[in-house]
C-alpha cells in the first residue's frame, strides 16, 4: 500500500511539471513580439508639354451651288485638344477645289472664327496661316477643350459643272512653348461643292423701235437684240415667242415679225409665234477664263395692210435653255 502511494505522489509530481512546462510554454509563445521597420522608395516622371488634335466633322458638303452664288460662312468645324496640357493656336490651309482637271482657286473659300450670315471672311490659302482661333489649355478638371472655325465658298462663272473637292488641313501650334512635343497636330478635312449647270441671260437692247412704218411696208430683218450669258458654264440654246402687236383694242398678229440668226437685207426669216421655238441659235458656254458668253438675233417687222394708225408694242420673249 505504502508502495502504490509512492508512486501515486511520483506520477502526480510528474503531471504538474508537464502541466507547468506547458503553462510556461504558452505564456512564452504569447509575449512573442515582431520587429518591423519602414522603407521608401522615391518615383520621379517628367511630363512634357503636348498638343492633342482632333477636328471634326471630317467632311463638309455644301451641296449644289450654281456658278455666282455663294455658301454662307457657317458650316462648322470642330478643333479638339483631348488630354493635352498647353493652349494652342489653330492654323489652317487649303488646296485648291477639283473636279478632274477643273479647278476653283483655293482662296474661293473664306474661314471665319464666327458663324455669318453671308459670304464673308478670310481668304483660305495653300499655306498654313495663324487664324488666332484659340483652343484653351486642358487641365485637370477640364482635360476636354476645342474651339471653333466656320467656312464658306463661292463658285466663279463659268466653273464647269461637277462635283469638286478640296482638302483642308489643320495644325495646332503654341507659340509661347519652345519645346513641346507635338501628338497628331495635324489632321485634315474633306469639304464637297457638287457645282450645277447653269446659264443666265442678258438681253441688250431690252427694246428695240422699228420706227414710223407704213401699212403694208415692212423693215428688213436686221434690227439686232445680243444675248449674253454672263457667268454661267454651260452652252445654252436660245427659244424665242411673242405676243400680238397691239394699240389699245386693236392688234395685228405675232407672226409679222420674222427673227433670223444672221443680219438680212430684206424683210425674211422665221415668224415669230406665241410658244417657245427653239431657233438653233447657240450661246456658247462660258469658261472661267471667259466668263461671258453671247450670240446674235435679228428681228424685222412687215406691218398688214389696212393697219390702223397708232403706237404698237409687241412683248418677245427670249430664254436660254441649259
Amino acid at each position: 500500500m505504502i508502495m502504490d502511494k509512492k508512486r501515486l505522489n511520483k506520477f502526480n509530481i510528474l503531471i504538474t511539471l508537464v502541466l507547468i512546462g506547458a503553462l510556461a510554454l504558452f505564456i512564452f509563445a504569447v509575449k512573442i513580439n515582431y520587429s518591423t521597420s519602414t522603407g521608401t522608395v522615391t518615383a520621379s516622371v517628367s511630363v512634357g508639354n503636348v498638343i492633342y488634335l482632333s477636328v471634326s466633322p471630317n467632311t463638309i458638303n455644301f451641296g449644289n451651288l450654281d456658278t455666282l452664288t455663294s455658301y454662307n460662312t457657317n458650316m462648322l468645324v470642330t478643333d479638339t485638344d483631348n488630354g493635352g496640357n498647353i493652349a494652342a493656336n489653330l492654323l489652317v490651309e487649303g488646296s485648291n477645289w477639283v473636279y478632274y482637271s477643273n479647278t476653283i482657286n483655293v482662296g474661293n473659300t473664306l474661314w471665319n472664327p464666327t458663324s455669318l450670315s453671308s459670304y464673308s471672311g478670310t481668304a483660305l490659302t495653300n499655306t498654313f496661316t495663324t487664324t488666332n482661333i484659340i483652343i484653351p489649355q486642358p487641365t485637370l478638371t477640364s482635360s476636354i477643350t476645342s474651339n471653333n472655325i466656320y467656312f464658306g465658298v463661292n463658285v466663279p462663272g463659268g466653273t464647269p459643272p461637277g462635283n469638286y473637292i478640296q482638302t483642308l488641313t489643320f495644325e495646332n501650334e503654341n507659340v509661347t512653348q519652345s519645346l513641346y512635343n507635338s501628338v497628331s497636330t495635324s489632321y485634315q478635312v474633306t469639304a464637297y461643292a457638287n457645282v450645277i449647270g447653269t446659264c443666265y441671260i442678258a438681253l441688250a437692247p431690252v427694246s428695240i423701235n422699228f420706227g414710223s412704218v407704213f401699212a403694208s411696208a415692212n423693215v428688213p430683218t436686221n434690227m439686232l437684240v445680243t444675248d449674253t450669258d454672263n457667268g454661267g458654264n454651260v452652252a445654252a440654246s436660245l427659244l424665242i415667242y411673242g405676243g400680238n402687236w397691239i394699240s389699245g383694242s386693236i392688234n395685228f398678229g405675232v407672226s409679222n415679225t420674222l427673227w433670223n440668226p444672221t443680219k438680212l437685207g430684206a424683210y425674211s426669216g422665221n415668224a415669230l409665234t406665241n410658244s417657245p421655238v427653239d431657233t438653233g441659235i447657240i450661246v456658247p458656254q462660258p469658261t472661267q477664263s471667259a466668263p461671258s458668253a453671247n450670240n446674235l438675233i435679228y428681228f424685222g417687222l412687215g406691218v398688214p395692210g389696212g393697219t390702223p394708225g397708232g403706237s404698237y408694242t409687241q412683248t418677245i420673249t427670249i430664254e436660254n435653255s441649259c
